[in-house]
């Protein structure tokens, strides 16, 4: 739905920013989460414990090395009461690799930025406001203005990454492969084109 303006969706994204937790609330939720051994009630809860060790490497290296200049132009650029609410799931791989860089922008924006995440399978109808080719794809960040009004959407992943998964994908012998092959890209990138992009994304909120 591109359409974001209508009184019923506004109160969507209304209701769902109420409900969400803050960003930390929610790395700290991933990092402390214990999986659902059995698979045909959680599937995909496998995945989570290398999730845990992938927030835990990537929250370092971002304390250490901090944001890239242009991302920390663009936090510190926005106007006060800038808001993203970003739909997500602790065994999501791309948020794994994605959100730490949501929480460094936090702590980067002298208070101007505030970033909430929502659990998308229980939030189906925000989720289904912000599709990608028609499907639920997450992370899938919304920057909303003081008013929530939505300004943008980002993700789920970066255009080279995305790039990188359709290739493989499209070719049966290997499509097998595109999980192991995207989060050895982003291990190489160094979350360097999530932050070019997440700068862009800012662009749409900036002060005068």
């Amino acid at each position: 739905m591109d359409d974001h303006t209508s009184p019923h969706v506004e109160a969507l994204i209304r209701q769902g920013w109420e409900t969400a937790h803050s960003i930390t609330a929610h790395l700290d939720g991933l990092r402390d989460a214990t999986p659902n051994p059995d698979e045909e009630v959680a599937p995909y809860d496998k995945y989570i414990p290398i999730n845990q060790q992938r927030i835990k490497r990537i929250r370092k290296s971002l304390a250490k090395q901090g944001l890239s200049p242009a991302l920390q132009d663009a936090v510190r650029g926005v106007k006060a009461g800038t808001k993203m609410l970003v739909l997500n799931e602790f065994w999501c791989g791309d948020g794994a690799q994605i959100l730490p860089v949501h929480e460094a922008m936090v702590h980067a924006s002298e208070g101007k930025l505030e970033v909430r995440a929502l659990m998308r399978d229980k939030h189906v109808d925000v989720m289904d406001l912000f599709l990608t080719n028609g499907g639920r794809a997450i992370p899938k960040t919304v920057l909303l203005d003081e008013g929530l009004q939505v300004l943008g959407t980002w993700g789920p992943r970066p255009e080279e990454a995305m790039a990188l998964v359709k290739r493989i994908k499209s070719d049966p012998a290997i499509a097998h492969t595109y999980s192991q092959e995207v989060h050895k890209w982003y291990t190489q990138d160094k979350q360097q084109n999530i932050q070019a992009e997440l700068a862009v994304l800012l662009g749409h909120a900036q002060g005068a």
